[in-house]
């Protein structure tokens, strides 16, 4: 079966991008991307969180230096699962959304990770932390304005 005849074309999917239609529901890209931010979050948690979980593990220096004792931890696991769907769900974003918006749109996660981490984790942020959130929200925020508009007129 030549799979290859029923693909869509590169050239059907920029002239769909170029209408502004795309998947609808769960696979709209936009929150694929923030499904993204929220996988990719949920991975750095999980991998300190194991990683933390293992600093008492005692195995060989060289197997410690590697950081290969960690991966006896269910939250590394967990992490790394978290990990891979992240990017699949990235791998998904790529096909709908360019690269130039895509990427500054999921800087989303250098805010959720200290957040994340000072809820989850118990660890502290210092008032300029909290001022580099802010300036990070406010990029996100003018980079994501105008898409919001642009899709409301479609």
């Amino acid at each position: 079966m030549n799979y290859e005849a029923n693909a869509p074309k590169d050239t059907d999917r920029s002239e769909t991008l170029a209408r502004g239609v795309h998947p609808k529901g769960l696979l709209n890209p936009y929150l694929q991307l923030a499904v993204n931010g929220l996988l990719v979050t949920a991975s750095e948690l999980l991998l300190k969180r194991g990683a933390t979980a293992t600093t008492q593990v005692s195995g060989s220096p060289w197997l410690d230096s590697l950081g290969i004792t960690t991966l006896g931890s269910g939250w590394v696991w967990a992490g790394i699962a978290s990990g891979i769907a992240g990017l699949v769900s990235w791998l998904y974003v790529l096909r709908w959304v360019p690269l130039s918006i895509a990427f500054p749109l999921a800087s989303v996660v250098h805010v959720l990770i200290p957040l994340g981490s000072w809820f989850f984790l118990g660890e502290t942020m210092s008032l300029l932390r909290w001022c580099g959130i802010t300036l990070v929200m406010t990029g996100i925020w003018c980079l994501a304005n105008p898409l919001m508009r642009a899709e409301e007129a479609l």
